[in-house]
């Protein structure tokens, strides 16, 4: 019993030791020479050994191999994934959407969280504007790293975390994994993945989804379930104003990653601009509150909304929940929107107050030393006219 302390501060030791160690290794070795020197990353360093993936071993070996995300011997075993297809293209690309080429992303880097584009650009898993599929990267107060939202491809409950951060090699830096990361799935896989089926059966029954599924970079937000189980618009009006609606919920051709207070686009196909707000930490966009956010697809990336959106009016005002029969609850960032404009408004008005006090002053002051030069001009014409006399 009085041994166990000291078991725990040799356990302790020894692990400051291995991680000391590593970081020295790292320091003189490349990226791909480094893996071959750590048992717990056999795993990757088989696979990186098999022809179709020569090629990325020679850019994790060369001057310019930037950032690597290594999953250890156990995350691959607990994935399931089976490696005897190593020689295949998921497998190839699997660890591509690992590596960052040609940029060093160190844990001081993120402040709390970065977007980067990998190394996996196949046309058949990634449908992009600007090249290859990203990582979305989160630290959290306490220092913690997760990756993609804190799920392995963004449906999942699998966390992906960094357990060894910061090695530095030659040629880049390693960050040490917990689990695989698998590549972001397409629109409707990841819907149905998410269980969103009024989303899929609503956008697909006004012949959208399939348009949405291909398209170059969109930016999309699914209202759950509940949601379109609340009384919404989409039940009033035309065919045509419902499709209209509908593409309220999409930008297409943008991609918005970690959308911030006061942002506001232009929907796609609409006319209308949608309103983000951030109120206690919770992103609104016109008259629907986030509730998941930033969840990768192939071509973009996702926001889960609790409401149908409506389209919002000139004056900020919502178009639609200003209708107490509509079922809409007209707070959310709508009211974020009008507290700005009280705002703005006190201001403009206290300057012109204070500018109308300022002239009324001077007026006031003017006409005060006029009425004094007027009595002194009298007094002195009086004092005049008596030492005349005298």
């Amino acid at each position: 019993m009085y041994f166990f302390p000291w078991v725990q501060f040799i356990q302790k030791f020894l692990l400051l030791v291995i991680i000391f160690t590593s970081n020295v290794i790292g320091q003189t070795v490349t990226i791909a020479r480094y893996i071959q020197t750590v048992n717990d990353l056999s795993t990757l360093r088989q696979i990186l050994s098999y022809p179709g993936l020569i090629d990325l071993f020679t850019l994790l070996d060369s001057p310019v191999a930037g950032t690597l995300f290594a999953p250890t011997n156990e995350a691959f075993l607990s994935s399931g994934i089976d490696l005897t297809n190593a020689n295949g293209a998921f497998v190839s690309n699997l660890i591509r959407y690992h590596s960052i080429p040609n940029r060093k992303i160190l844990s001081e880097d993120l402040m709390p969280s970065l977007v980067v584009s990998t190394s996996l650009n196949d046309s058949s898993l990634v449908n992009l504007p600007n090249g290859g599929q990203v990582l979305y990267l989160m630290k959290s107060i306490q220092g913690d790293i997760t990756i993609n939202n804190g799920n392995s491809n963004g449906n999942s409950n699998l966390p992906v975390k960094i357990i060894q951060k910061d090695i530095i090699c030659t040629n880049g830096v390693i960050h040490i994994i917990d689990s695989v990361i698998l590549p972001p799935l397409s629109l409707i896989d990841t819907a149905n993945n998410l269980g969103l089926t009024q989303f899929v059966n609503t956008f697909t029954n006004a012949n959208l989804l399939s348009n949405f599924n291909t398209s170059i970079g969109i930016t999309i937000f699914a209202p759950s379930n509940d949601a379109f189980n609340r009384p919404n618009y989409l039940s009033k009006g035309s065919v045509d104003n419902q499709i209209s609606l509908l593409k309220l919920h999409v930008i297409i051709g943008t991609v918005i990653y970690e959308i911030k207070d006061g942002v506001e686009v232009e929907s796609s196909d609409t006319g209308y601009n949608l309103h983000f707000t951030v109120n206690n930490d919770t992103l609104y966009v016109n008259n629907g509150k986030v509730e998941r956010s930033d969840i990768l697809l192939q071509n973009g990336v996702m926001y889960v909304i609790d409401n149908v959106l409506s389209p919002l009016d000139g004056s900020g005002g919502d178009a639609v929940s200003n209708n107490p029969n509509n079922g809409f609850d007209s707070g959310y960032n709508v009211q974020g929107i009008r507290d700005k404009k009280l705002i703005v408004g006190t201001v403009l008005g206290g300057i012109c107050g204070g500018i109308v006090i300022s002239l009324f002053s001077c007026m006031l002051y003017k006409w005060y030393r006029a009425q004094k030069n007027s009595k002194y001009v009298i007094s002195s014409n009086v004092n005049n006219n008596i030492n005349n006399k005298g």
